[in-house]
Order: C-alpha cells, then sequence, then structure tokens
C-alpha cells in the first residue's frame, strides 16, 4: 500500500494544497524514496518530515496529529508530492476525471427517473408521494404540509 492510501482522505487533499502553496522547504532524498523536509504549517516553526515511500507507516512527522503514531499527515502528502510532482498532476486529474464521472452519472440518473415518474400511473405516483412524505424525513413532510397550507383548518 502507497503513502497516499494509508493517508485519510483529509490529509490527501490538505497535503496536496500544501504542496500547491509550496509550504515544503529543503527537500532531500537521504536514500532511495527517503526523503526529508521541512513543511510550513500552523506552527511557528516548521514540521520535520520524513517519509519513506516503500514503508510508508515508517515515515514520520514531529505535527501533534502525527507525532509519535503511525499516521501519514498533510505534511507527508506535502513531501511525497514535492518529491513526485508527477503524482501530484496525476492525483488532481483522476480528481477531474472521477467529479466529471460522477456528474455524468449523476445526470443520466436524473433524466431516468424523469423519465419512469412521467410514465408512472396516478396511483402510483400517489403511494410513492405518500410514502415519500410519511417515511422521509420530517421536515420533508413539514415543508409539504406549509407549502399547500394544509396546517390551517
Amino acid at each position: 500500500m502507497g503513502l497516499l492510501e494509508c493517508a485519510s482522505g483529509a490529509s490527501v487533499w490538505r497535503g496536496y494544497d500544501y504542496y500547491n502553496e509550496k509550504k515544503v522547504k529543503n527537500l532531500t532524498e537521504t536514500a532511495s524514496g527517503v526523503f526529508t523536509a521541512d513543511v510550513f504549517g500552523t506552527a511557528s516553526e516548521p514540521y520535520v518530515v520524513e517519509i519513506d515511500v516503500a514503508h510508508p507507516r515508517k515515515s514520520t512527522c514531529n505535527c501533534p496529529h502525527a507525532d509519535g503514531k503511525r499516521i501519514v499527515c498533510k505534511h507527508m502528502v506535502a513531501t511525497y508530492f514535492a518529491a513526485y510532482p508527477e503524482e501530484a498532476v496525476r492525483f488532481y486529474r483522476e480528481y477531474l476525471k472521477a467529479q466529471e464521472e460522477a456528474e455524468q452519472y449523476e445526470e443520466e440518473l436524473y433524466a431516468r427517473v424523469q423519465e419512469y415518474v412521467a410514465h408512472m400511473k396516478k396511483n402510483e405516483l400517489q403511494q410513492a408521494l405518500l410514502e415519500l412524505l410519511f417515511d422521509g424525513p420530517e421536515w420533508q413532510f413539514e415543508r409539504f404540509v406549509r407549502d399547500h397550507d394544509l396546517d390551517e383548518y
């Protein structure tokens, strides 16, 4: 498992942001696939990071989130992207592709639902609406009542 796969989604995104903001300084390869760097974050002093690409859980950072733990933090991710900028490009391209695919899927799903509803019979529509109102979230029922002035006697 690679370094990015060991990190949380939030750490990967924040690390990507830190990389783009050029917060990684003094990047040095100390051994094959092992890098050290200073990464500027919220503290007044930079965090000291060492990543081991072959063994991500051996990577270290002195930030409060990762210090003394086997956690891959945003500072480690930023260092990884600084060491391998092509991986940052690949990561962002994959994100854009996934976003595009998700948007396309939602558009297709929306069209299928519209078509399905257009072909439903009146009693099927009424039953579906009642199920949505009675089984759905309370706010949905309350909004329907309010929007149709049904709460007045």
